[in-house]
């Protein structure tokens, strides 16, 4: 049984936590901020009409004895939070309306809205705050799969390779207890990524335009990544069958994370050299996925690639798409069948380029 308590707080004393560090919003086991404007100005609204909204839960964490103070993290409510630091800090407008256009009657009102909270008697590392997350969250369309898995497998050795390689985690822990990464997360993985060098592969499946920035926020590039991963260990499989396995099977110890940086370091060298751009056939995810897998296969042999003819061969085969081909780019591209046919093509035309 979790101990709690139901109160209110008013939202200026909710915005200066969150200023002062008293109250963490983003912490390890949230999603990412994926609200957009029209979602954070509909919130505001609620709050200026005088409307409720759901509670936020909060993780009351450890007393520090020597300063007399508390730091609290935010459990289920850092979207709403978020839309309202924004708008305090004049970031968002309202009817074309930004907070210090507000009468100051009317910011008045704003600042002593009570917000309803429910307050865990918890630890901010205590496993039951992540488990709490994701009860709230399990029968919710607001997180989408990669979320929940996300959160699920926090501490797992080929979650955590996969963050790395997508940049979904930071590498510098702050030495004080702000909780924005899971403190379970041993500080040997930190030790090892900081020794490994991903900045073309970070730069491929972050910048150039693979996933947007909404899909990146929610962790869509992330599950892309577990599923290379998938396919280049084991082979491929129906949509994320085996690179959720994968979470499980290497959850403690992923042998086989040096290689598989290396590997896709070196495939995303010779990928950003083709420099597709913007809209390219080649930078639709299914494409892409299945040329960064076979760059990875060629490479295996140890020998050196024609860039420029693999250029040349690529958009060769683009203007004269076979119908399997576009098919399985277009229909069902997550299957395996359909994966395992754009393979043999890929492979074939990158043998082609050997030096």
């Amino acid at each position: 049984m979790v101990d709690y308590r139901v109160r209110s707080v008013s939202l200026l004393n909710l915005v200066n936590d969150i200023r002062t560090g008293r109250l963490i919003p983003d912490a390890y086991f949230q999603r990412n901020l994926v609200w957009r404007d029209v979602h954070k100005r509909d919130f505001i609204k609620t709050i200026l009409l005088g409307l409720p909204f759901p509670q936020i839960f909060i993780s009351k964490g450890k007393v520090d004895v020597s300063n007399m103070s508390t730091v609290s993290c935010i459990v289920d409510g850092q979207q709403r939070s978020n839309a309202i630091v924004s708008y305090v800090e004049n970031l968002l407008d309202v009817d074309g309306q930004k907070y210090n256009d507000l009468p100051e009657a009317q910011k008045s009102e704003f600042l002593k809205y009570e917000i309803a909270v429910i307050e865990l008697d918890l630890e901010n590392d205590d496993p039951k705050v992540q488990e709490i997350f994701q009860r709230i969250n399990r029968t919710s369309n607001s997180l989408t799969s990669i979320e929940k898995l996300a959160s699920e497998y926090s501490t797992s050795d080929y979650m955590l390779v996969a963050k790395f390689l997508s940049n979904h985690i930071s590498l510098e822990r702050s030495l004080d207890d702000d909780f924005r990464e899971d403190p379970n997360i041993p500080d040997e993985f930190f030790d090892w990524a900081k020794s490994k060098n991903v900045r073309n592969f970070s730069k491929l499946v972050n910048e150039k335009g693979v996933f947007n920035a909404h899909e990146i926020a929610r962790k869509a590039n992330l599950m892309h990544v577990l599923n290379i991963m998938a396919a280049i260990i084991g082979g491929f499989s129906n949509r994320n069958e085996r690179a959720i396995q994968h979470l499980d099977d290497y959850f403690s110890n992923f042998p086989q994370k040096d290689s598989i940086v290396s590997a896709l370091e070196d495939a995303a060298s010779h990928f950003l050299k083709l420099s597709f751009r913007g809209k390219s056939y080649w930078l639709n995810k299914a494409n892409f996925y299945s040329l960064i897998v076979a760059f990875v296969a060629i490479a295996d042999d140890g020998k050196a690639l024609n860039v420029p003819k693999i250029k040349d061969r690529l958009e060769a085969f683009e203007r004269d798409l076979p119908d399997d081909y576009r098919l399985a780019a277009t229909e069902a591209v997550n299957s395996t069948r359909a994966r395992q046919l754009r393979n043999r093509y890929l492979t074939d035309l990158l043998s082609d380029c050997i030096e």
